[in-house]
């Protein structure tokens, strides 16, 4: 048993002895909460039909009575900052006579980690409108609950990502302090009201903000800024970008002479807009570093002028060089967009089709021009790559045909789709991007030196050599590399749940009966098989969670 550590989930991969597979049915997974002073079996959905034949969607069942089958499995659950004791139990015996033998049991002490202390604050929105927690607790997408009801929705689906960026623009307003913003939507009122609470306590507050000239967004954002009557003094029009597809805020201390000094940068993938905290997946990163604060300090400097394509790339190209040997050694470094070449993008590719298991997300599809012609290169039976879209990609059946690329689709399930699961609704949010919005790409996140790449910037041309864009690469750091990993997987499975539930109902010809049976726990052991099978990829991913995992607990 081997635990990866983030900050709101905790993902273990299990193995089995050849002795310990006979007869063995499951795991139980206990835990103990330190920190709240609780304690019990953890739950789950499956059960075993013999057992418990009709299954509810609002009832979830104790794993000591009805066992997780698989080898590895992901605490959701749990908080920031706290102290737990897991205790995992092969499970022997029959469905209705389970013997669970604390004798056999391993336990791990774990702690999660606390965004708000540290160099990196790392933020995941919920990014599961489409979920059973969410069809159960509140039954409607939130524009049609009562208000009450509502808040308590919005909430949940911040998981703390709302908080923090409204956190790092008003915390310790005042003359010392200078926010320099950029926005590619920025229609949240929320954050719009943050930024007009810093100035008016005499911060030194300007925001550049998308405004191409007959762009949709570019309405959507003056009519919010409109609205909220935001003083025209800290606004910034960019009229001549492709896409100012940037969504960072810097803060910086402002001297008595009036220079700034760059302290915290906040970047990431989500757009200051409802849909972008509260709909589809998105990560907001903090970072307390004064040298790569300045470093985007720079940048929006430049970008406030509203420069026009060709200076900005030279600008961009020559300030923010590109050199894959510096920005594949240890530390935190800023990949800036738009620029002369394509060497970031070139990069990405061999990252992810190198020597390392790579997990990436491409809410847009997959770069045929770059991504692809390296995927199709690479021999079969490597190492294990996982891809998240947010819908099926027009090429997919090219590069998924070998197993070791794990894909997973946005979708969202039902009866009509998964069985007994109560019927799944998105937000109403987002009209264009439904589920998935992160830019992430993990390279070799479960060994000793992990990079992890993340930011505004999607993996395709026009983010490299057109828009507005910034990236974080941020190499062999084992806390940020776990997690983004534990949410990253906490995505890939809840996605890769419906998607393959999905085509399962659409392939059935018995108009869905063998998505009924997925819906069941086995009645024996041979649940175990695909994860002996060599030519199984999940035999691939239980050693890559267990035997290829860094320990540094």
């Amino acid at each position: 048993m081997q635990a990866v550590v983030g900050d709101h989930a905790v993902f273990f991969g299990f193995d089995l002895s050849p002795a310990a597979r006979t007869g063995c049915l499951g795991f139980a997974l206990h835990r103990v909460d330190h920190t709240e002073n609780e304690s019990y079996w953890m739950s789950s959905f499956k059960t075993f039909r013999s057992v418990v034949p009709n299954p509810t969607s609002t009832v979830i069942y104790a794993t000591n009575e009805q066992p997780v089958q698989s080898m590895w499995w992901g605490d959701y659950s749990a908080k920031p900052a706290h102290a737990y004791t897991y205790k995992v139990v092969p499970v022997y015996g029959t469905p209705a006579d389970l013997a669970v033998d604390d004798t056999k049991s391993i336990s791990l002490d774990v702690s999660t980690g606390d965004p708000t202390t540290g160099v990196h604050g790392i933020y995941f929105n919920r990014g599961v409108a489409a979920s059973q927690a969410y069809a159960t607790k509140f039954g409607a997408k939130p524009s049609d609950l009562p208000p009450a009801l509502q808040t308590e929705a919005m909430t949940w689906l911040s998981r703390g990502l709302h908080e923090a960026m409204l956190s790092f623009i008003v915390t310790d307003a005042s003359p010392q302090l200078a926010l320099r913003a950029t926005a590619y939507e920025f229609t949240e009122p929320s954050v719009l009201a943050a930024f007009a609470q810093a100035h008016a306590a005499g911060a030194d507050v300007r925001i550049i903000y998308h405004a191409k000239p007959g762009d949709n967004q570019t309405a959507l954002n003056e009519q919010a800024i409109a609205t909220a009557g935001l003083d025209p003094r800290i606004l910034i029009a960019r009229h001549h970008a492709t896409i100012a597809h940037n969504k960072f805020v810097v803060r910086a201390t402002r001297a008595a002479a009036g220079t700034i000094a760059g302290e915290q940068v906040w970047t990431g993938s989500t757009n200051m807009s409802k849909g972008g905290i509260f709909g589809h997946s998105n990560v907001g990163h903090a970072v307390r570093d004064g040298a790569v604060a300045d470093a985007y300090l720079a940048y929006w400097a430049e970008l406030s002028t509203d420069p026009v394509a060709g200076p900005l790339k030279t600008w961009v190209s020559a300030n923010s060089p590109f050199d894959p040997n510096v920005h594949d050694a240890p530390g935190i470094h800023s990949v800036f967009s738009p620029r002369t070449d394509l060497a970031p993008l070139d990069w990405y590719a061999h990252c992810f089709t190198g020597v390392a298991a790579a997990h990436i997300t491409l809410p847009f599809g997959m770069d045929n021009q770059h991504f692809e012609p390296a995927v199709e290169a690479m021999p079969p039976g490597g190492p294990l790559r996982f891809v998240m879209l947010n819908k099926q990609d027009d090429h997919q059946g090219i590069w998924s045909r070998d197993h070791a690329i794990q894909v997973a689709v946005g979708a969202e399930g039902g009866p009509d789709v998964l069985s007994r699961w109560a019927q799944e609704t998105l937000t109403g949010f987002n009209d264009f991007v439904d589920f998935l919005h992160t830019k992430i790409l993990l390279v070799g996140v479960l060994g000793p030196t992990p990079t992890v790449i993340s930011g505004s910037a999607n993996f395709s041309e026009a983010s490299t050599t057109s828009n507005d864009e910034n990236m974080l690469v941020i190499d062999a750091d084992r806390d940020v590399a776990d997690v983004y990993f534990t949410e990253y997987m906490r995505i890939f499975q809840h996605f890769y749940a419906r998607w393959w539930a999905t085509k399962l109902g659409m392939s059935s010809p018995a108009g869905g009966a063998d998505t009924e049976s997925h819906s069941f726990l086995t009645e024996d052991a041979t649940w175990q098989a695909p994860y002996w099978n060599p030519t199984s990829p999940k035999s691939h991913e239980r050693e890559l969670y267990t035997n290829q995992v860094a320990n540094d607990i």
